[in-house]
């Protein structure tokens, strides 16, 4: 309790720092400074406890947790430098860096910095870097404080621009694998053609690109040897065009050589098809997404299954709706291709939005979607086994939700989501291979008392009978713009489930039998905002269960306490 009354003394801190910093100039050039702190202080839950969700000898770094970032940049004209230090003091429960970070200090700090020049048309970076090239599919190195995840590379990186017709980027360097470097070689080139500049065509954008990417693996690898040096080679070709709201985007990627998993299965190439299609008229637009891949999960690496995300070199982010609702976000998909290595499948978004121009304050938006993935008939190299489930539907989701804003006071959104998985793929470990179904609704009011005061209603049902069967979740929450907001919300699993093997499983130590428990999920919390700092507290109960960024999941696990997560920029 100590260490987080220190966290409170220093929000005193950041209030007095950001009243009287807006600006730093040295000399003729700037200094940013952008600071995040996450702080959990963990409390005593005995139902968690009882229940198995929370067991004490986990918790071998004691009962506070906090991830923290600075961030510093100094520029002056072309030229540009900086630091990161990354603090977990000690890490966060459910993050991977927490879980596999390679040193046995409670207390872990990581530090990046970077040079950089950018002429008219060309420039240098030395340090650590984020980049990508084409969708990320064979690379991207970047950074994401949701998952805590940051895989950046250390290395030498330079461009040149040819009169926006021509685009070359090299690069080379050593990956982040949590709290150390990896000593695997990463580096790799990208073109970019841009065939409307060259042609002199404005109206609209074609272009092709291509890129390579290599990955030396030593024979001192840090869990398994390998006998000799590995080197993965991969390419991907892309094309891009744009004209009159119509656009389309396609990439093909792939391993050229077969890439090492496990050196206990055989080792296998992979593939990936990526196409995005788009269309927008007037308050019309449209979207897809398409996506085949197989064997296209890319370590930086060699070590055994469960290291984390944090092993990862490419980007192959979940093709589904990220929802905001809890109970829409409850069993979120989080990908075949871990299980049996490979899928198919994508989505398709619709929009529309009716206004009346006589009544700006009035409209109607209306967005539908939907979400399919299967597996692909082939054998799973990654598990070294024939899959029994070729073409197997593992994912389905169809929502719509219409938001209503009727007159200035009062806006409304209504959601309806169905929902339907694998649940043998979709978690792996399930007790009773079947399909569960869900049907969630969502119904969201908000009323703006004045131009400072406003309250939001927030309700939410889930029907199902597999799984976990039916929740509720509320939130009310209590605006005082431009500073203030203040909110409660709890989330209930409100049916106990008849079928033992369909339950809302939790596995008792004593007997080793799966329990189904009725639990309340409930939070009471505030923030404040003035200029450039954030502060928001807040105390609760957290479900075990898939926290997801940008397509990308983690696991949390259950817990209670409260939480502090300050942000700070000047």
């Amino acid at each position: 309790m100590k260490k987080f009354l220190l966290v409170l003394v220093a929000v005193a801190s950041v209030f007095a720092i950001e009243e009287a910093s807006a600006q730093i100039k040295v000399g003729e050039g700037q200094i940013s400074i952008a600071l995040e702190s996450n702080n959990s202080y963990y409390t005593p839950d005995k139902t968690l406890e009882n229940v198995g969700l929370i067991k004490a000898y986990d918790r071998v770094r004691g009962d506070f947790g906090s991830n923290d970032y600075l961030k510093v940049d100094y520029s002056l004209g072309r030229f540009s430098a900086g630091i990161q230090l990354d603090g977990y003091l000690p890490g966060l429960y459910g993050y991977d860096f927490y879980t596999y970070q390679q040193r046995d200090s409670k207390l872990t700090a990581f530090l990046s910095k970077y040079v950089q020049w950018e002429d008219t048309n060309w420039g240098v970076r030395l340090g650590d870097i984020y980049d990508q090239f084409g969708n990320g599919l064979i690379f991207r190195s970047y950074e994401d404080r949701a998952l805590a995840f940051n895989n950046s590379l250390a290395c030498a990186r330079a461009y040149y621009n040819f009169n926006n017709m021509v685009n070359v980027k090299v690069l080379a360097g050593l990956p982040r694998l949590y709290d150390v470097r990896s000593k695997n070689v990463i580096w790799g080139a990208d073109l970019s053609l841009s065939i409307s500049e060259m042609a002199g065509w404005y109206d609209g954008l074609a272009s092709v690109e291509a890129s390579y990417v290599g990955r030396h693996m030593g024979k001192n690898d840090a869990i398994f040897a390998i006998e000799t040096p590995f080197v993965l080679n991969m390419v991907s070709g892309r094309a891009n065009f744009e004209y009159a709201g119509v656009s389309f985007r396609g990439e093909y990627a792939a391993k050229l050589n077969e890439d090492l998993h496990n050196p206990m299965l055989p080792a296998a190439k992979g593939n990936v098809v990526s196409i995005d299609l788009g269309y927008n008229y007037k308050r019309f637009s449209a979207s897809a997404t398409f996506r085949r891949q197989e064997n296209m999960l890319t370590n930086i690496e060699l070590r055994p299954s469960g290291i984390g995300g944090g092993n990862v070199m490419n980007y192959l982010p979940l093709l589904t709706r990220q929802h905001t609702y809890s109970l829409a976000n409850l069993n979120p998909y989080r990908g075949s291709i871990v299980h049996t290595g490979g899928e198919i499948g994508g989505q398709i978004d619709l929009y529309y939005s009716l206004r009346n121009p006589k009544a700006r304050g009035k409209y109607w938006n209306f967005h539908a979607n939907f979400s399919m993935f299967n597996t692909i008939d082939h054998r799973a190299k990654i598990m070294d086994m024939e899959m029994d489930r070729e073409g197997r539907n593992v994912w389905i989701d169809f929502n719509f939700d219409v938001e209503r804003q009727w007159n200035k006071q009062v806006k409304t959104t209504f959601l309806y989501s169905f929902q339907r998985w694998d649940e043998e793929i979709n978690h792996f470990d399930a007790p009773t291979a079947h399909y569960c179904r869900s049907h969630i609704f969502v119904g969201d009011v908000t009323y703006k008392i004045n131009k400072k005061h406003s309250l939001r209603f927030e309700a939410q049902y889930l029907a199902s009978n597999d799984y976990e069967g039916d929740w509720v979740a509320a939130t009310i929450e209590y605006n005082l713009a431009p500073k203030f907001s203040f909110y409660v919300s709890d989330m209930w699993n409100c049916e106990k489930m008849q079928d033992g093997q369909y339950g809302n499983y939790y596995l008792n130590l004593d007997t080793y039998e799966y329990e189904h428990h009725l639990l309340h999920y409930y939070q009471v919390g505030a923030s404040f905002t003035h200029n450039s700092l954030r502060a928001q507290l807040s105390y609760g109960r957290n479900r075990a269960g898939y926290v997801c960024s940008g397509g990308v999941c983690r696991f949390q696990p259950a817990y209670t306490g409260v939480n502090l997560t300050l942000t700070l920029s000047f």
